[in-house]
């Protein structure tokens, strides 16, 4: 493995770790609160990317970087899904923007219902995560929607989620974000597969970044 593959894969892991307490969970007791920690939350990302040891931006963009774009946060894109869990321990490579393949296990299988279609995403789980019992946002969804390409990323949008205590796993689109490779051409960043891509609009979450 070149010192350069390395050195993304490692980088790779490392955001995905910093990323999973970034993109946590929004809890709250309503709608408005909810809506209301969600604008916070982007807040805190926007402002996060403009400090040079926290931004996924290159140089060139941070010049005149002002804020990520977004959809409205719509309370109907938080979602309760049925899962199912795989527990035979398979695997699945998912291949990057910069050409390696990680290996991922397959969680399990995330079913929901969006604009009266009955929907499903294959969830994911690092291997690190799976064996240190690692709870909080340890579940790793890559997709693309009908919005890709055009409003959205053409390479799709990510979620990372906590493991849920029951079968009921919130799929929260208003936290759909965009690979880093979007803003910085370093990044090596994860493809979804042909499994999960979605045929409706996602209109939640990161759009694309002009």
């Amino acid at each position: 493995m070149s010192i350069r593959v390395t050195t993304l894969l490692v980088a790779f892991l490392t955001v995905l770790g910093h990323l999973s307490k970034a993109q946590g969970f929004i809890y709250a007791d309503n709608e408005t609160e909810y809506i209301q920690k969600v604008k916070e939350w982007r807040q805190q990302k926007d402002a996060n990317y403009k400090q040079e040891d926290k931004t996924m931006l290159t140089k060139e963009l941070m010049k005149n970087f002002t804020g990520l774009n977004y959809y409205p946060v719509l309370y109907n894109y938080r979602i309760k899904g049925q899962l199912k869990r795989f527990n035979d321990g398979r695997t699945f490579e998912i291949k990057t923007t910069g050409g390696q393949v990680y290996e991922y296990l397959i969680y399990g299988q995330v079913s929901f219902n969006l604009h009266g279609k009955p929907l499903t995403l294959d969830v994911y789980q690092g291997k690190r995560a799976a064996k240190s019992g690692q709870k909080k946002g340890a579940l790793f969804i890559p997709f693309t929607d009908l919005t890709s390409g055009d409003a959205t990323y053409g390479g799709g949008r990510y979620l990372v989620l906590d493991v849920p205590e029951n079968d009921t796993l919130i799929v929260d689109f208003n936290m759909a974000y965009n690979p880093y490779c979007v803003y910085n051409p370093d990044h090596s960043c994860p493809i979804p597969p042909r499994e999960n891509h979605l045929e409706v609009k996602i209109e939640a979450g990161e759009l694309m970044y002009p």
